[in-house]
């Protein structure tokens, strides 16, 4: 969001994020494959994500609160998609992430991560728990 929506810098890469949440990675993680998400859940220090979910929701709300109306409806600044990707917020095997994101207006983009990503992860979700309580 900080990128794409105000410009900003990525909150991850400010206040010693990447070090505190104890993470191999930089990056989105939109490649991941599942030994890098079983590598990823076991390095990471969950009271660090806490910490850093609820920071990401507030930069959220004080990007939202300068986002004047009248960019409300406009597409994602090609520009900064590119920046995504010369910051190695996300790797060259997923770049497609970037026509996605692209073809969203700033408000649609808003909407992606409380609802459409969410429910695109359910199912999954379900899986695992399902695999957990097998067990």
């Amino acid at each position: 969001m900080n990128l794409l929506l105000a410009g900003r810098t990525q909150l991850f890469n400010q206040d010693e994020w990447f070090d505190r949440l104890g993470v191999p990675f930089r990056d989105t993680g939109n490649a991941m494959v599942g030994a890098d998400v079983i590598f990823l859940s076991q390095k990471i220090d969950i009271d660090a994500l806490r910490s850093y979910r609820i920071a990401i929701g507030r930069r959220t709300r004080e990007n939202v609160m300068q986002l004047p109306a009248s960019k409300i409806k406009l597409k994602v600044d090609p520009a900064r998609l590119e920046r995504v990707m010369a910051e190695g917020a996300l790797v060259e095997e997923a770049r497609g992430v970037l026509d996605y994101w692209g073809g969203l207006t700033n408000s649609e983009l808003l909407l992606m991560p409380p609802t459409r990503h969410n429910f695109i992860h359910l199912n999954e979700a379900l899986r695992i728990k399902q695999k957990v309580a097998d067990r």
